[in-house]
């Protein structure tokens, strides 16, 4: 399917559904819980996890259906300081020498030429690559400032009803 990606339907009521089309009523309302940190994610994943869940919790977005989605961000941003550590150790270019040996038949003449070449470290490509899709996933739980500059939304905790309310009048 070409074209953009449908907005989900919680988040096109948060701006006020600018383009007035017909909202989805049968669109799944998963659970609003913090799902359970998977075991193989490494350390700095699992750093990332607790920060993110809680970060995703406070903002509302965080639900039961979005733990691939967080587990894959983990890893993205796993893969960052990785490639970090990496480049930090080994610099972001290399040289590559090369060296190539001539003779000519029937004299001993032997003539050698050495070319160095500097080339890119692969865990610069390596990290650049993790950077779009670690931003991608910063979009789609609305951590840049651009993704949350379009939404218009308090925590729930500035929402909740008081249980006692409809008891007592107020």
């Amino acid at each position: 399917m070409a074209g953009r990606r449908p907005k989900p339907t919680a988040l096109r009521l948060v701006e006020g559904n600018p383009g007035k089309r017909a909202v989805n009523k049968k669109e799944p309302k998963p659970k609003r819980v913090i799902p359970a940190c998977p075991a193989y994610l490494s350390d700095a994943g699992k750093v990332a996890w607790g920060r993110l869940c809680v970060l995703l919790d406070r903002m509302g977005v965080l639900t039961e259906a979005d733990s691939l989605a967080l587990e894959r961000l983990c890893d993205c941003y796993t893969e960052i300081l990785e490639c970090r550590e990496l480049i930090a150790r080994d610099g972001r270019t290399y040289s590559s020498v090369t060296t190539r040996t001539t003779s000519e038949e029937g004299e001993e003449t032997t003539v050698e030429e050495v070319k160095s070449l500097l080339k890119a470290n692969p865990a610069v490509a390596m990290m650049a690559d993790a950077d779009r899709r670690f931003k991608s996933y910063l979009v789609e739980f609305g951590l840049t400032p651009a993704a949350r500059s379009k939404v218009h939304a308090t925590p729930d905790d500035d929402n909740k009803k008081d249980p006692l309310a409809e008891f007592f009048g107020s």
